[in-house]
């Protein structure tokens, strides 16, 4: 059977691009080459890894109905009007390579790292990072490429699964079922090395024990296992839990300094993004505007159109998981439980935070009112604001309701319609062309 080269797909911009000096250690031939030995050489390649972990979800965020077109972005065009299968010229795609250079750098930690170092609470720590970074990056890739999980889908194609630091082979797409059978055994494996709760300000990018429950909260809510989603979620409350009060305001909860970072590696806004577009009417439209107070630290007004305020050129506002996210996801799944009480006094507690006392009353009468499907619409509508430009939107859309958007670009009307294919993207056509099994 043929072979195809993975290095076509992303080694060869592994060991081309020079950002740091640990590129050295992964040449091919590596007669002449330092090898990675020490914690040190590791923990340098997995600093390599991160900063190699692409920023697509300010990318995605274009896709999504939080969002209007301010100016003109040849660059954008195509994936602010769900394009792909089309693209318009000069279009950038999503960064489908980057993401396995950074699972090619977490397959090397993982298989060699124990080659060389006896079991300390560095070398686990380094480890478990490696398999926390992997797993949230298939995370992301099925997220993209794959049908949302539906809980009968799992035999679907989803994306290719490679687990070494091999050069060649054939690499086929894995169905759901195994991508994400492999997400929860690396975080699985992840928990039993990693030993940080947390890192210091600056460098809580990184994967800890409480980062890495916060990611399997996640999973089981995308896969709508929702008892292992609350036991995850709490297990993160218990450990952290403390909320930015919006009535004695500090930092955005998004910044890597406030109180409810629990990691920040994703960024939901780019410089390139934030020039691009402005909050589209629908999303402004979910706010209390005098009494979510939020909406005056989130947005600021540009003309007749707001931007939000969730981007500086420091990246302070870089994003994983955080304490908010938590909360919502607990009452989330209470509510898909049955326990719509618990859920609602979920809510409530973050609510607290967020409303000035006109707001936080006018908010327990609306949501006390409420049952069944239109709670948990309601329930989905705080998410929507509390998470406002964070890089989560587009996959809340997918995993839900998959609605209608429409974007308007330059005069012309785009419409992605309910339940549209176009919720996964197509491979990008580099690696079509790369890997024929894609």
């Amino acid at each position: 059977m043929k072979k195809y080269i993975i290095k076509a797909l992303f080694i060869g911009a592994v060991l081309s691009t020079g950002l740091t000096s640990c590129d050295r250690y992964l040449d091919i031939t590596p007669t002449g080459k330092i090898i990675p030995q020490t914690a040190e050489d590791f923990r340098a390649l997995l600093t390599r890894a991160y900063n190699l972990y692409p920023q697509h979800k300010a990318l995605a965020n274009l896709k999504t109905d939080e969002v209007k077109a301010g100016t003109t972005n040849e660059s954008l065009q195509t994936i602010f009007t769900w394009s792909e299968a089309s693209p318009f010229p000069g279009s950038k795609d999503f960064p489908y390579i980057t993401f396995y250079q950074t699972i090619f750098y977490s397959n090397y930690i993982i298989e060699n790292t124990m080659k060389y170092n006896a079991s300390t609470s560095e070398i686990n720590q380094i480890l478990g990072e490696a398999y926390a970074l992997r797993a949230y990056t298939y995370f992301e890739l099925i997220n993209l490429y794959a049908p949302a999980y539906t809980g009968s889908n799992g035999s679907a194609k989803a994306v290719p699964l490679v687990t070494s630091p091999q050069l060649e082979g054939e690499f086929p797409r894995a169905t759901l079922d195994e991508v994400y059978g492999q997400i929860l055994s690396d975080l699985d494996k992840a928990l039993t090395l990693l030993n940080k709760s947390q890192f210091d300000e600056g460098y809580n990018y990184r994967f800890t024990t409480v980062a890495a429950h916060a990611l399997k909260a996640r999973v089981h809510q995308y896969r709508r296992e929702w008892a292992n989603a609350l036991a995850e979620a709490e297990t993160v409350l218990a450990a952290k839990s403390i909320l930015v009060d919006f009535n004695a305001f500090t930092y955005l909860p998004s910044s890597y300094k406030s109180v409810e970072s629990i990691m920040n590696l994703d960024a939901g806004v780019t410089s390139e993004t934030n020039r691009f577009v402005r909050v589209s009417n629908e999303h402004l439209a979910l706010f209390d505007q005098t009494n979510d107070l939020r909406f005056a630290q989130y947005f600021t007004a540009d003309g007749a159109n707001y931007r939000t305020k969730k981007f500086n050129i420091s990246n302070e506002f870089k994003v994983s998981f955080r304490v908010g996210e938590m909360m919502l996801i607990k009452a989330e799944a209470l509510a898909k439980l049955g326990r719509e009480t618990d859920s609602k006094n979920t809510l409530l507690v973050l609510a607290a935070k967020r409303y000035n006392a006109t707001g936080l009353t006018n908010f327990t009468t609306t949501i006390n009112g409420l049952s069944g499907d239109a709670y948990y619409t309601e329930l989905l509508n705080e998410r929507a604001r509390e998470t406002s430009f964070e890089g989560l939107r587009w996959f809340d859309l997918r995993r839900t309701t998959q609605p209608s958007i429409i974007h308007i670009y330059d005069g012309t009307t785009y419409t992605l319609s309910s339940g549209d294919a176009r919720y996964t993207l197509p491979f990008p056509r580099e690696a079509r062309l790369k890997n024929p099994n894609l």
